[in-house]
């Protein structure tokens, strides 16, 4: 269990950003989304994380002013 901590963490923080909800509530989200899918939180997480930095790979680099 405390080797799927980090991951779902940085999945909370990615939650957190996107949605301006609590620790808690993000929490809560991961959970709700793990019965309703029948997934594992750790990996509902991992699904999240990866995601969030595929999604940042893509992105163009933004020219600095």
């Amino acid at each position: 269990q405390l080797e799927t901590m980090p991951v779902i963490e940085q999945a909370k923080g990615i939650l957190i950003a996107q949605t301006g909800c609590s620790p808690e509530e993000a929490f809560a989200l991961l959970r709700q989304a793990s019965q309703r899918s029948n997934v594992r939180v750790s990996e509902l997480a991992a699904g999240i994380v990866d995601r969030a930095v595929t999604k940042g790979r893509s992105r163009p680099a933004q020219p600095s002013r």
